[in-house]
């Protein structure tokens, strides 16, 4: 895809969800954070928690490829930072670009993506934590009314006057590297239960 597509799919995307996020009511569960946090959400709803937190320089990362691109664009319209790069170990790009910018902002991630297994958590998430020292803070999501796409995610976006039911989870630490583990089943479990407490149907 050319940088004249990109360009023009940035504003197109952005323009549309905001369109019909103006439709869509909220019903959280639970009151957000008031500190820095990693929201940590599965890759499928992202675009409900874009639309609502929007404006609060949160830092998402997102891939260097095209797809990766494809989500900055809009994502950066609404107020988000990007980071670019993969997640993983403090070595990889994307997540030094995070460590950075974890000094003054929350960050969100999908410890799912970019690629799946849908729903089954991968460590980068964890290992972020015990970097920045910022604790992880799992979100789960259910919608009413949603156009499911047939991607490995099962991608979802909420339609027309959509009613998005959101529920924050408590706060969790990694306060050293041999904690990440037995964080990482403790962690998959929450977002598993929080996804089941949360379902409006």
């Amino acid at each position: 895809m050319n940088k004249f597509l990109l360009f023009l799919e940035k504003y197109l995307a952005a323009g549309f969800v905001k369109m019909v996020g103006i439709t869509w009511k909220y019903n959280l569960q639970t009151p957000p954070p008031n500190e820095r946090v990693i929201y940590t959400f599965w890759h499928r709803n992202m675009i409900p928690l874009m639309y609502l937190h929007r404006g609060e320089n949160i830092v998402i990362l997102a891939s260097s490829s095209k797809d990766g691109e494809l989500i900055a664009g809009p994502a950066e319209l609404f107020g988000y930072k990007t980071a670019r790069g993969s997640s993983g170990r403090k070595g990889s790009s994307g997540t030094r670009e995070l460590i950075k910018l974890a000094n003054k902002n929350s960050i969100g991630i999908t410890p799912d993506g970019p690629k799946g297994p849908a729903e089954k958590i991968k460590d980068g998430a964890l290992f972020l934590s015990y970097f920045t020292k910022l604790p992880i803070v799992p979100v789960a999501v259910d919608i009413t009314k949603e156009k499911v796409f047939n991607s490995w995610d099962r991608f979802r976006l909420p339609t027309l006057f959509s009613k998005i039911k959101i529920t924050y989870g408590e706060p969790i630490f990694i306060s050293n590297k041999d904690e990440i583990e037995g964080k990482k089943e403790f962690i998959q479990n929450k977002l598993d239960e929080l996804t089941l407490k949360n379902k409006v149907r």
